[in-house]
């Protein structure tokens, strides 16, 4: 009897051992299952690991450009998003809008980004949205990290000087009308696609004027051909003066007497058509003009030199439309007469215009159709049309052969 209560009581412990190292696995079995499911998706990484940092422009010039990378993101989330799925139990409860948003909350500065050069250490700095890398079980070992500069293209500096040694700049002409071109003959890659411009242009240069002229450029330009110019586009500047070979007489005392008597005894053969304005001179003499065969019968008599005067143009109105740069007029007093005897005495005006100084002193000029530009019964009609009208746009002096 002792033997079966002793048998029942070691069964019984060993029952009770069973049950307790069945609870021991079940236990351990729940802290291992725990752990893991806890664990998973589970990446260490440090924030810049997803930056993208990009190098342009030249050495010692370099600019930084920081991004996300969306390649190492795609490659991070693919990866934590399989091993979620993968696990037996979920942890959290995780959609696809949690990757969207990590992603999202990603971005990258440096504060060093401009003046780089090859070689130089910049440091990369990175945000992110905390809760949801927690969420994802991304952890963020470090925020920060740096990059080294690269890939930047030694530039060749160009003088500014070199920027305007193929530009032609020309002047034609006479002056003060004078008229400037530019031609661009430079093969230089950089200097070749610059656009010249001049400050502040003119229609017309008289010799002597100072034309700057500015080399314009962009930085895109730089970059594709690898140079630099010393001076900044807009203020990289030439000037020039305007010169030529012939310029328009400006002063009476650079016309000689003998050029002004030429120009008297050329005027007086202009005086041949008499019926142009005879019956105006005669209507304005109270005279009746006569017609034979309805036509007029006036002739001229034989011109007398009364005055001349030499014009020059204002510089502010040179080039200005109808207006010559200088004139010689020189006013004659003539008979006029028609078939009946009737006869009156006229006024009339000659003009040459364009009298042009060579740089050897010779002067150039074309007395060989004068034409009148004014005729009247009154001297003071004459005198106002070809002396006083042009007073507000020229100089104007009383001259003798």
């Amino acid at each position: 009897m002792y033997k079966n209560r002793r048998a029942a009581v070691v069964k019984r412990r060993r029952r009770n051992v069973g049950f307790l190292i069945i609870s021991l696995f079940f236990v351990l079995c729940v802290f291992f299952v725990a752990r893991t499911v806890l664990a998973l998706p589970y990446r260490t990484i440090n924030l810049t690991q997803l930056a993208r940092v990009e190098f342009s422009g030249f050495n010692n010039d370099g600019v930084a450009t920081v991004s996300v990378d969306n390649d190492a993101v795609d490659a991070l989330l693919s990866s934590v998003k399989e091993e979620y799925d993968s696990s037996w139990f979920a942890a959290a409860d995780i959609d696809d809008g949690d990757y969207a948003r990590f992603r999202q909350s990603l971005s990258f500065v440096t504060p060093l980004a401009t003046n780089l050069y090859n070689g130089q250490e910049i440091p990369v700095i990175g945000t992110y949205d905390a809760a949801i890398a927690e969420k994802l079980k991304i952890e963020i070992e470090d925020t920060s990290g740096t990059a080294t500069v690269s890939g930047l293209q030694d530039v060749t500096v160009i003088p500014a000087e070199e920027v305007f040694r193929d530009l032609a700049v020309g002047f034609s002409g006479v002056s003060p009308g004078l008229t400037i071109s530019l031609q661009n003959n430079s093969t230089q890659p950089l200097i070749s696609r610059m656009i010249f411009e001049i400050e502040d242009p003119k229609e017309c240069y008289a010799e002597g004027d100072v034309v700057t002229i500015h080399a314009l450029y962009t930085e895109e330009m730089c970059s594709e051909t690898g140079y630099v110019v010393d001076t900044p586009s807009g203020e990289c500047t030439m000037e020039y003066t305007a010169f030529s070979d012939s310029q328009y007489v400006a002063s009476a005392a650079d016309l000689p007497a003998g050029v002004i008597r030429e120009a008297v005894e050329a005027g007086k053969k202009a005086f041949v058509d008499a019926n142009e304005y005879g019956v105006r001179i005669f209507c304005e003499a109270n005279l009746v003009p006569v017609y034979i065969n309805k036509k007029a019968t006036f002739t001229y008599g034989t011109p007398q030199y009364v005055s001349s005067y030499f014009k020059t143009v204002f510089p502010g109105k040179a080039g200005a439309l109808g207006l010559s740069y200088n004139d010689l007029d020189i006013i004659y007093e003539v008979n006029i007469s028609q078939a009946d005897g009737v006869s009156c005495k006229a006024y009339g005006a000659v003009r040459f215009s364009d009298i042009i100084r060579n740089s050897d002193g010779s002067l150039t000029y074309d007395f060989s159709e004068p034409a009148l530009i004014s005729v009247s019964y009154l001297s003071s009609n004459v005198k106002k049309n070809v002396v006083d009208s042009f007073y507000d746009t020229h100089e104007i002096e009383r001259v003798y052969p």
